[in-house]
């Protein structure tokens, strides 16, 4: 066993909420060279794979994962950290708010000028075991919502952050994918939102760190119907924009989504399509599906019970897409949380059954019910 770095516990003392993350995201600024303090890697790597409760013998953590199979392995490569000799680190979380990094090898193994790489090693086995083929997916999607976890920590923080694909993983790990995180830089994007058909969201309710500790997958929901402007606000801050809350892949954005709705107030029951870039609905069916949908979902109560499903889809099925779809999935678990509503990420449906129910042109992902627990 290597030399152990103790990390400061993770307290929630950042006030910025996820709605101010993801007005001015850590992606839309250049990383440049420069100095990061250990706290703010300390609470970057707990957005991303921190343990927030010990439940059932073993840690929930800050990131989702199907069936509690937890697949991977976060790595960090410190290249210029306040107190941190540079090299490579696992990071472990084993009790709430704890953790702390164990070097695995010294020097930098990175060519790139930052601060920090989160790297995440994929266990596939872990879930495949149990899932089969599917499992895959899981953990590409899991991938994608430990990445955006860290992005929305970086955000808060003042930093910036980018996530990008590998080629060659330092030191043989199993990562496909890593987030760069340093000193904020030059401005190269914008996120804008018009105002749409859509309600204005209220506030927040906590800050996205609470969000972050308190995030549950809520399976049970109240029968009372969700404000319109509710289902406005988890929509804007997990999917809208020109320039979406999370970052975009090589290749562009691939997921697309729409709302199944029960109970929401102000609009009928039926299916809409959501346009990203208008923030609006645009109804394509009408009735009420959630039985039918919960049925393709092998029957999960949850789906029926929801006033609304949000299901993620993609015309163009790839790997890219299923970690896209964990970056709007943490998104929208935090959203959710942030408005005191229930959400569970359901990843368990026949996909041919799904895209065939709500005349999707694509293959479905993921489907969120949404509702007041």
């Amino acid at each position: 066993m290597g030399d152990v770095v103790e990390l400061p516990p993770f307290k929630p003392t950042a006030e910025a909420t996820i709605e101010d993350a993801v007005r001015d995201p850590a992606f839309n600024y250049e990383v440049e060279p420069g100095r990061v303090e250990l706290e703010a890697l300390a609470k970057v790597a707990f957005a991303a794979q921190g343990c927030t409760e010990r439940r059932w013998g073993g840690c929930l953590r800050a990131a989702p994962s199907a069936g509690a199979t937890y697949p991977l392995q976060l790595y960090i490569i410190a290249l210029n950290v306040e107190g941190l000799e540079a090299g490579v680190y696992k990071y472990r979380s084993h009790a709430p708010r704890l953790h702390s990094l164990e070097r695995v090898a010294s020097g930098r193994h990175w060519e790139d000028e930052c601060g920090f790489v989160l790297l995440f090693e994929e266990r596939a086995e872990r879930t495949t075991s149990v899932y089969g083929e599917r499992g895959y997916m899981y953990v590409r999607e899991e991938v994608g919502h430990a990445a955006q976890g860290a992005v929305l920590e970086a955000s808060v923080l003042g930093l910036s952050a980018r996530v990008r694909e590998l080629e060659r993983p330092p030191l043989g790990l199993r990562a496909a994918y890593c987030v760069e995180v340093g000193v904020r830089g030059r401005r190269v994007g914008e996120r804008r939102l018009g105002g749409g058909a859509l309600p204005p969201p209220p506030k927040p309710m906590m800050s996205l760190e609470e969000a972050m500790l308190a995030r549950r997958s809520i399976r049970r929901y109240k029968p009372i119907p969700l404000a319109l402007a509710e289902l406005s606000a988890v929509l804007a801050w997990s999917a809208a924009g020109v320039v979406r809350p999370y970052p975009q892949l090589p290749g562009g954005y691939r997921v697309e989504s729409c709302v199944v709705v029960r109970e929401v107030e102000g609009l009928r029951a039926g299916v809409y399509m959501y346009d990203a870039q208008g923030h609006s609905l645009a109804s394509t069916l009408g009735g009420d599906l959630s039985r039918t949908l919960a049925r393709a979902c092998l029957g999960q109560e949850w789906v029926e019970n929801a006033a609304a499903n949000i299901v993620m889809y993609t015309p163009a099925p790839s790997a890219a897409a299923e970690v896209e779809a964990g970056m709007m999935g943490q998104c929208l678990y935090l959203a959710a949380t942030s408005l005191r509503l229930g959400t569970v990420a359901v990843g368990a449906f026949y996909d041919d059954e799904v895209a065939s129910i709500l005349r999707l042109r694509g293959r479905p992902l993921y489907v969120f019910p949404l509702g007041k627990p």
